[in-house]
């Protein structure tokens, strides 16, 4: 190891704009600034249009298919947790189903009523 190569010490100072873009078309179309205040309207346009929009409803499993989901199953003597693993999910997909909490899913669903031996009287309607 060679201690004796000269070393420069003096500080480095970066200040100033990054230059626009080449006149010939190369290179970014905006400067930094530019590019950071267009993401900030966009987002804010994003905000606005979902504090203003009127139809924001959670679609949630409906009580009566929530009450049918726990009788059938406290009559087939299961608990929320052997229910879920017989059906190959978390405990809480099917805590969140008896309570009506859940987002609908028809698959699921009818995963439940097939492995509790009962149909359900008004299955939410399937996505495509």
């Amino acid at each position: 190891m060679n201690l004796n190569v000269p070393q420069d010490w003096t500080p480095v100072v970066l200040s100033g704009k990054k230059p626009m873009a080449k006149q010939n078309g190369t290179g970014p179309k905006y400067n930094i600034e530019e590019r950071k205040s267009d993401e900030a309207k966009s987002a804010a346009s994003k905000m606005y249009a979902l504090e203003h929009s009127e139809d924001v409803t959670v679609q949630t499993i409906p009580l009566s298919i929530s009450q049918e989901i726990s009788k059938a199953r406290v009559a087939k003597n299961l608990t929320q947790k052997d229910l879920a693993q017989r059906l190959n999910v978390q405990p809480a997909v099917i805590t969140s189903y008896e309570n009506g909490k859940a987002i609908p899913d028809h698959q699921m669903l009818q995963k439940i009523a097939r492995e509790l031996g009962t149909k359900f009287s008004k299955l939410p309607k399937k996505k495509d």
